[in-house]
C-alpha cells in the first residue's frame, strides 16, 4: 500500500506540474518552453517529455501488479524495460547539453550554472535506476531502488508546482520532500532506516541539493563552457 500511494502521489504532482507547459499546452496559455520552437529542438523536448512520462507509467503500471500479486508479468515487463531505460538517460544528457548552451526557461541561474541539475539528477536517476532493474532478486532492494530512480527523475515536474513553494528555502529542491515518507515508513515497518533508503536517499539529495552549488564553480564553468563552445547564457534567456 505504501508504494502505491507514493505512485499516486508523484504522478499526481508531476502531472500538476506538466499540466500548463506540457500536457494541457493545446488549452491553457502555456508559459514559453522550447517546445515552441521550431524545427528538431522542439520535437526533442517532446520526445524528452514523453519518455518521462512513459517511466512513470511503468512504474505506475508495475507497482499496481506487485498489488495486485501478478509477479510474472511483472518480471516479464521489468525485463523489457532496459531501452526505455537507455533512452531516458540519453535523452535526460542530450537535454541537460540543450540548456547549457542555449538556456533554460524561468529558472534564477545563468544556463551553465544550471546545467549542473539535469545532469547530476539523470546520473543519479541512471545509477539508481540500473541498481534497481538488476536487483530483482532482494524485493527489498528493488523496490526502493526503484521508487528513489522515480523521485528523481520527477524534479522537473514537482519543481513546477507552485503550491509546494513555501515549503522549502528557495534553494532548495522541493523533490527532496519526497524521501521523508520512505524513511518514516522504514521506521515504522523495519525500526530502522533500510541501507537502500539511507544510501540511495544521499545520493538523490546530492543531485538536487549539491548541483548548483557545484554550477557556481570555477572549475565547472570551465569544463561546460569548453563542451558547449561558449558561456552559456544570461539568467531566465533562451537564445538559438
Amino acid at each position: 500500500m505504501f508504494f502505491l500511494s507514493m505512485m499516486a502521489l508523484i504522478a499526481v504532482l508531476v502531472v500538476w506540474g506538466f499540466l500548463p507547459s506540457f500536457l494541457l499546452r493545446d488549452f491553457v496559455t502555456p508559459p514559453a518552453t522550447y517546445i515552441d520552437r521550431p524545427g528538431w529542438m522542439g520535437w526533442v523536448f517532446i520526445a524528452h517529455g514523453t519518455l518521462f512520462l512513459l517511466w512513470l507509467a511503468l512504474f505506475a503500471l508495475q507497482t499496481v501488479l506487485i498489488g495486485s500479486k501478478r509477479l510474472p508479468l511483472h518480471k516479464q515487463i521489468g525485463r523489457s524495460s532496459y531501452p526505455l531505460y537507455f533512452a531516458i538517460v540519453a535523452m535526460g544528457l542530450f537535454v541537460g547539453y540543450l540548456g547549457a548552451k542555449h538556456g533554460f526557461h524561468d529558472v534564477p541561474f545563468d544556463s551553465v550554472t544550471f546545467s549542473a541539475l539535469p545532469w547530476l539528477v539523470i546520473t543519479a536517476y541512471a545509477i539508481l535506476a540500473w541498481a534497481g532493474l538488476n536487483e530483482r532478486k532482494d524485493p527489498q532492494r528493488h523496490k526502493r531502488l526503484m521508487l528513489l530512480a522515480t523521485i528523481a527523475l520527477s524534479d522537473a515536474g514537482v519543481a513546477r508546482v507552485a503550491l509546494l513553494a513555501p515549503l522549502t528555502p528557495e534553494w532548495m529542491s522541493r523533490t527532496v520532500l519526497l524521501i521523508i515518507p520512505l524513511i518514516v515508513w522504514d521506521l515504522a515497518t523495519l525500526r530502522r532506516v533500510h541501507r537502500t533508503t539511507a544510501l540511495g536517499g544521499l545520493l538523490v539529495a546530492a543531485s538536487l541539493l549539491l548541483s548548483v552549488p557545484l554550477g557556481m564553480t570555477r572549475p565547472y564553468h570551465a569544463m561546460v563552457s569548453a563542451l558547449i563552445g561558449s558561456d552559456g547564457v544570461p539568467t531566465g534567456q533562451i537564445v538559438n
